[in-house]
């Protein structure tokens, strides 16, 4: 048996070193179904980071009525924040605060200042900033404090003027993920197809090589062997092809990466899911390799 399977492994390794143009092909071909994967794969984490970006900077400010008082402002907060499930966090702007930001905000313009220091008083209201878990929850939220008690304390919320944006945002949160899938699922037998009859063409050239064992007595799997075992070693050294030039790619461009996506740090991210990718691309790549080596001899073991 161990005989069978050193035999197996040198044959293998022969036919995949003998043929260098044939090789680099199918390598090559696998190199791009390597990339589909992991370009699939940085596209989800990449996403979701994104999305989770726009969601934190989305929210509904509360503006109350001039003579509200603080404790009852602060009542009113600790009556949103007990919805658990849906508020993430609920921020409380005073009077004053809102004034001091408006300023800073506006300091380098003399027009807005010159507004400002016409009006007698503090022209700004107290309000609560609220964000939610998820975006759907606003439609819910600002009807809850349109409602009595909460009507009669609130000059005006900001939901209806930020609706359109909540809700595109929140239609590219739900879709998001499918189109990953669908993506994933197509580009997926695309790239099978192109390897199977990549390393169909390579077999092919041994046509006569399988006629020749079989003749003599040669078992279909230890036929078949070979074959499968240059199948894997298609699928690791496009792989590691693959990984080395990806590597040296993001170490060096990672700063770049950074500023067009709005921080997500691509290098950071490869590293936390070294071990899944890795996984993930070997098993698709050796699933390739040795099944399409599987299915490709069986037309050529019929002698």
């Amino acid at each position: 048996m161990s005989i069978n399977l050193k035999r197996i492994s040198r044959f293998g390794w022969q036919g995949f070193s003998r043929n260098k143009s044939l090789t680099a092909q199918v390598i090559s071909v696998m190199i791009i179904g390597v990339f589909v994967l992991t370009f699939l794969f940085l596209f989800r984490q990449v996403s979701s980071f994104l999305i989770t970006e726009a969601q934190n900077k989305v929210d509904i400010s509360v503006y109350f009525k001039e003579g509200v008082t603080e404790d009852r402002i602060l009542e009113v907060k600790k009556e949103v924040l007990s919805f658990a499930e849906e508020v993430k966090s609920v921020d409380y702007i005073s009077k004053e605060q809102a004034q001091q930001v408006f300023i800073e905000r506006h300091e380098d313009d003399e027009l807005y200042m010159e507004a400002l220091d016409q009006i007698e008083g503090n022209p700004f209201l107290a309000s609560l900033n609220i964000s939610a878990k998820t975006p759907d929850q606003y439609a819910y939220i600002s009807s809850f404090l349109e409602e009595e008690p909460y009507a009669a304390l609130i000059e005006k919320v900001s939901y209806n003027r930020n609706r359109n944006v909540i809700e595109k945002l929140f239609g590219i949160a739900s879709n998001v993920e499918k189109t990953g899938i669908a993506l994933s699922i197509l580009f997926a037998i695309l790239v099978g197809l192109i390897t199977f009859n990549t390393i169909k063409l390579t077999i092919f050239s041994s046509k006569r090589e399988i006629s020749t064992r079989k003749l003599v007595g040669a078992s279909n799997w230890f036929i078949r062997g070979p074959f499968m075992v240059q199948g894997a070693l298609y699928a690791l050294f496009s792989v590691l092809i693959f990984d080395i030039i990806f590597f040296i790619f993001i170490i060096f461009l990672n700063s770049q990466i950074k500023a067009l996506l709005l921080d997500f740090n691509l290098l950071n991210s490869v590293l936390s899911n070294a071990g899944l990718l890795i996984l993930i691309q070997l098993g698709f790549s050796l699933f390739l390799g040795v099944v399409s080596s599987l299915i490709a001899t069986r037309a050529y073991l019929r002698v």
